[in-house]
């Protein structure tokens, strides 16, 4: 068994890291009703429902303002899988 205190460290991370996913699944799920709303505006004006430029413009926002740790490749990454469910989504 490791040192007393460390356990509880790790516990106590864990906890964090449970609050912040279910809190980062709410997020993700008004994410996927804004963009519900944006695609039934896009029909109605019979726009393109896919705009690889605006989908660009996140990835570079999120590089500008990504403070660490994960790299900006990591992070792209993980974005470019949220938007790809999202199409499917939609």
């Amino acid at each position: 068994m490791g040192e007393p205190g460390l356990e509880e460290q790790i516990s106590e991370y864990r906890k964090k890291i449970d609050d912040l996913d279910n809190h980062i699944a709410e997020q993700l799920n008004k994410r996927a009703e804004f963009s519900l709303a944006i695609r039934e505006l896009k029909q109605e004006a019979k726009l393109p429902i896919l705009d690889p430029q605006r989908e660009q413009e996140i990835l570079t926002r999120l590089s500008v303002s990504n403070r660490g740790p994960l790299k900006d490749k990591d992070l792209q990454g993980i974005y470019r899988n949220l938007l790809h469910h999202m199409k499917n989504f939609e």
